[in-house]
């Protein structure tokens, strides 16, 4: 059984036993739910008597939207008056997710730490916390939704690690989900990011092990900041001289690096970062097995997610599939960052639509005649419901409005979600 240990309006003094929210309202509710039961994880091991902590935001009648993004991030989705938390630019009132259409569920992470069970301080070599994986942190969300009485997701929002978790999700439980928001994330862990981040855990393994546990986490965070970021954003910043120091020549990114890790280490501790981090290479989600509307956002600078294995991601997917690539100086970062660009997409993908009723047979018609330009973008290798996304850097402006038969005109980009103009590359499955 998954029980609420106490649930109360997140600005009050004391905590309150869990009731009913007055019908109407609108407000932000923290609580705490306990997993009685355990939590069978994926990789071995039971997970007794888990506390997680979670925060309920919007008005109560609204459509619940699950909101999780990377491993430092929290609950705080909103604040706990309802203002601005760790998305400002796409979460709130009036935002891509309009806080005043639907409640914002969000919780923090399993083995993260924050108020949900975790490692603790100190704990490394002596007490290790089990594996967590994206599957694991999408069974705690389940858990979650029966203490709350939610049989179903309007939308599960996800960015970096927390799109991994809501494929792991859709994948799972595809009759409590019914549309899928991935931002920068995929059904396997990228090989040469999993290298990256084996490198940076291995610098807090043996800064645990000799006594700089924080500071072996700072330089692990500086070097990982070298992988959320764009090259050119980093050529644009960066291309100052050299300052020499008693302790050699110092560079004008030496102190953003520094900076970005100091930030971290007051915020996660080494423990919960080897957590987490790891978790995010025993992503293996089953793409086959994902029917729910999805949108797909790639960024094409992204050095952890490449737009490619986004693309192929596309493909497997089993359901109605948008994908919407990108340009962004911020890489990986580009979810916190470009709020203008993926505001009209957050909209979008939470209004959604059907699906025609005519859908196998303008694929046909599509693929027929996109014959001659194929060659220009990715072949559609699984069928599956497809749009073929509208963007103005195709190249090719004149299939906008392109006949695929006498009763079937792809119409223009107005006509979202289910759209059938040219995409940067030819994936819904374009």
């Amino acid at each position: 059984m998954t029980q609420i240990l106490h649930a109360a309006p997140a600005a009050a003094a004391s905590p309150a036993v869990a009731g009913r929210l007055t019908p109407g309202t609108a407000q932000v509710r923290d609580g705490i739910t306990v997993l009685h039961d355990g939590l069978a994880l994926e990789h071995g091991g039971t997970l007794d008597q888990g506390e997680i902590a979670w925060r309920l935001a919007g008005p109560i009648e609204a459509p619940v939207v699950a909101v999780l993004g990377g491993i430092s991030a929290t609950r705080a989705v909103v604040d706990a008056t309802g203002g601005p938390g760790w998305w400002p630019g796409l979460v709130g009132a009036g935002r891509g997710l309009d806080t005043d259409r639907f409640r914002v569920l969000s919780y923090d992470w399993l083995g993260g730490g924050g108020g949900t069970t975790g490692p603790a301080a100190g704990s490394f070599d002596r007490d290790p916390f089990p594996a967590v994986s994206p599957a694991d942190q999408a069974a705690v969300l389940a858990g979650l939704l029966d203490a709350l009485e939610i049989p179903r997701l309007h939308a599960f929002v996800g960015a970096s690690y927390g799109g991994m978790v809501a494929l792991s999700f859709a994948a799972a439980w595809p009759g409590r989900l019914g549309k899928l928001l991935v931002v920068s994330a995929a059904d396997r862990a990228h090989p040469l990011a999993t290298a990256w981040r084996s490198v940076q855990r291995d610098i807090v393994r043996l800064g645990l092990r000799s006594g700089s546990g924080r500071d072996a986490l700072a330089l692990a965070r500086g070097l990982a900041m070298t992988t959320y970021r764009s090259p050119e954003e980093f050529e644009a910043r960066f291309t100052g001289a050299g300052q020499a120091s008693d302790s050699g020549f110092r560079f004008p990114v030496d102190s953003y690096l520094a900076a970005r890790g100091a930030d971290f280490v007051d915020r996660v501790l080494p423990e919960s970062y080897l957590t987490l981090s790891e978790s995010i290479d025993l992503q293996r989600a089953d793409a086959a097995a994902i029917t729910t509307p999805a949108t797909l956002v790639a960024i094409r600078q992204d050095q952890l997610v490449p737009p490619a294995q986004m693309r192929r991601l596309a493909r497997r997917l089993r359901g109605p599939v948008r994908l919407v690539e990108l340009d962004s100086l911020y890489g990986h970062d580009a979810f916190l960052k470009e709020h203008e660009a993926l505001s009209p997409v957050f909209s979008a993908a939470l209004e959604g639509g059907s699906v025609p009723p005519n859908f196998d047979q303008m694929v046909d018609r599509l693929e027929a005649a996109l014959a001659p330009v194929l060659g220009q973008f990715d072949r559609l290798i699984d069928r599956g419901p497809i749009v073929i996304e509208y963007t103005t850097n195709t190249g090719i402006p004149e299939l906008a409005g392109l006949s695929v038969g006498d009763d079937t005109t792809l119409p223009g980009k107005d006509s979202l979600p289910y759209q059938c103009a040219v995409a940067y590359v030819c994936t819904t499955n374009v």
